[in-house]
């Protein structure tokens, strides 16, 4: 969604990240225009697009959620090896999960 907002001129806020106010405004155009995109698609019986559609927004959000649990990760571990060891695992878990949820999607 951010290169859809960088493709419409809202630029980022002043830290890393973060939207400005009128990036902000932007990015809830981009989700309500998804959002009627879905109920078009709903009301003219369009499955197989919808269900890719949906497909997509699982997708792209398990990816970020997946990235978001790596980073809290690395940010509790703060270079400390052992707690590192500790957390890999669970990382690991949460992002095969993911992975299977979004494969299992539909089914």
């Amino acid at each position: 969604m951010g290169s859809e907002l960088q493709l419409r001129g809202f630029g980022q806020g002043g830290r890393r990240g973060e939207l400005s106010p009128r990036g902000a405004r932007g990015l809830r155009r981009v989700q309500e225009d998804g959002t009627l995109d879905l109920a078009r698609l709903a009301g003219e019986s369009d499955y197989n697009e919808l269900r890719a559609m949906f497909r997509k927004r699982i997708t792209e959000d398990g990816m970020r959620d997946v990235t978001d649990v790596v980073q809290l990760a690395q940010q509790l571990a703060g270079g400390d090896q052992f707690i590192a060891s500790m957390l890999i695992p669970i990382v690991q878990d949460f992002a095969r999960t993911t992975a299977q949820d979004i494969r299992s999607f539909g089914r």
